[in-house]
Order: structure tokens, then sequence, then C-alpha cells
């Protein structure tokens, strides 16, 4: 009487020449990869639309279109498959969007400054004004006072 080989035995080394076969056949995943450069670049170009939004003074229109302009590129590389490059582009616009909300910062304190010494300005010759109108009241009120013994 001849045995035959068990059923599990035969499907286990079934599936195991599968997951071997899988493994070694198996690309690199670029759809991965894509998708998550293209959720950065997507989120970043969201980010400069706020950015802009915040610079109401228009100090860093010039920085802006360079963000832009680098997310474009990253794009760009990013349908290249070139996912290294795209990401080295996307950690250089974020270090551009620190300096964009820095520069708004810088803007929005000069202007800040620009206003307090304005009024600084407008309150000392206010007081230089009330200083010369109390000298001649005081001078029209000597004039006026009878002169003692006389």
């Amino acid at each position: 009487m001849k045995r035959r080989a068990r059923p599990t035995l035969f499907v286990f080394v079934a599936s195991f020449l599968v997951v071997l076969g899988t493994l070694t056949f198996a690309r690199p995943a670029h759809a991965d990869e894509d998708d998550d450069i293209q959720r950065q670049v997507e989120t970043q170009k969201s980010t400069a639309t706020d950015l802009e939004h915040l610079d109401v003074r228009r100090a860093a229109t010039s920085e802006l279109q360079r963000l832009r302009d680098w997310l474009n590129l990253a794009w760009d590389l990013r349908n290249k498959h070139e996912a290294d490059d795209a990401k080295e582009v996307l950690d250089r616009c974020l270090a551009q969007a620190e300096l964009i909300r820095q520069v708004i910062v810088s803007a929005q304190a000069k202007a800040e400054v620009t206003e307090k010494e304005t009024r600084l300005q407008k309150t000392r010759e206010r007081i230089a004004q009330q200083k010369k109108a109390l000298q001649n009241a005081q001078v029209e009120k000597r004039a006026l006072e009878p002169t003692v013994g006389s």
C-alpha cells in the first residue's frame, strides 16, 4: 500500500512557493511613494495659498513665487518617478515656507514700529504746542497783572 503525501503539506509547500515567487519578482512600490509625494505637494500648495493670504503687506511675493515654482518642480519630478529628487525639493519648500512666515512676521513688526513712531512724533508735536501755548499764557498773565509797587 502506497502512502500519499498529506494534502496539508502540499498546500503549505504551494503557498510557500507562491509567497517566495511574489517576493522574488516584486518591484519596488513606486505608487505609494508617488502618492505620498502628491499628498505632500498638495498640502504645501494649500500652505502657500494660506501664506499668500497672510501676506497682506505683500512683503514676501517673490519668496511665494519661488515656493510655487519649487512645488511645480516637485510635481514634475514626481511625474518622472524621481522620488528622491522630489523629496529634496519638498524639504526645500518646507524651509522656504518657514522663511516666508518669518518675512511676514518681520513686515508686520516693522509696520507696527512705524505706526508707533508716527504716534510718538504726533504726541511730541502736541506737547511742544501745548508748552508754547502755556508759555504764551504765562506771558499774557504777567502782562495783565498790575505791577507791584506802582
